[in-house]
């Protein structure tokens, strides 16, 4: 009596189980991963985003201690091959550990330029081949040609 009453619960234990495995993405049979520089220097801090041209599910890295960075899209490690728009964002550190509110602080200042901030305007599109693939993003100070700031066009 005992061993039907455990077999019964059987099937309702492994249902968890089984959606804890299955994941929402799939295997994406490509990888990035690079260093990213500003000036030449190492990055050590900040978000790398890779944005489909056309469709599908964003990328995302964090930039570690030495620059380097490996994208996962959702949970998975990995990417879709094809065409991508990519952005850097980082900040310096928040002046304060929290507000007088005791919520988050705002960002700290930016380190990267806001041209690199926006898909659309960071000149940096990368074609991500089946495979492992490894993408260095060079950033500089420099403007690109034509460059006006957004956020100065606003307040004219």
């Amino acid at each position: 009596m005992k061993s039907r009453a455990c077999n019964k619960h059987i099937p309702l234990c492994l249902v968890p189980l089984l959606i804890g495995l299955s994941g929402c993405g799939g295997v994406y049979e490509s990888s990035v991963s690079g260093i990213v520089t500003l000036d030449s220097t190492p990055i050590t801090r900040g978000t790398v985003t890779f944005k489909p041209a056309n469709s599908g599910p964003s990328a995302y890295g964090q930039i570690g201690q030495n620059g380097e960075y490996e994208l996962r899209t959702g949970r998975e490690i990995g990417i879709p091959p094809g065409q991508y728009l990519v952005t850097v964002v980082a900040n310096e550190p928040p002046p304060l550990k929290q507000t007088a509110s005791g919520g988050p602080p705002p960002p700290g200042p930016p380190i990267t330029p806001a041209w690199y901030r926006s898909p659309d305007l960071s000149g940096l599109t990368f074609n991500v081949e089946p495979g492992s693939n490894d993408i260095n993003l060079e950033l500089t100070t420099q403007p690109p040609a034509g460059w006006q700031d957004p956020a100065k066009r606003r307040r004219r």
